[in-house]
């Protein structure tokens, strides 16, 4: 039996590589790597314990801290549980900044 590719694939998403985005996404995964490692100082936790409660490989704290990586919204939930915190309250200063105009 031949396996079809699907009609709606596109390959990856470009949205990071775009010249106008580009610059918004990286500022924004920043601001969200640090109140992340603010949260883990202020609630005493090494990047190791942080990355066991939420349910991460260890690794992944320095990347997610540093920006450096997009995490997923799961990522995103576990931070907020582990944490305690509103999802919302991971992303501060969004209402200030608005890099879409």
């Amino acid at each position: 039996m031949a396996t079809r590719k699907s009609p709606h694939s596109h390959g990856r998403s470009e949205v990071r590589t775009r010249k106008d985005l580009a610059p918004a996404i990286r500022r924004a995964l920043k601001r969200l790597g640090s109140r992340l490692r603010d949260l883990r100082v202020e609630r005493g936790l090494s990047q190791e314990e942080a990355a066991e409660v939420m349910g991460i490989h260890p690794k992944s704290m320095p990347r997610l801290e540093s920006g450096s990586t997009n995490p997923t919204v799961a990522t995103l939930v576990a931070a907020s549980v582990a944490y305690k915190v509103p999802l919302r309250d991971l992303f501060p200063g969004g209402e200030e900044e608005d890099d879409s105009q």
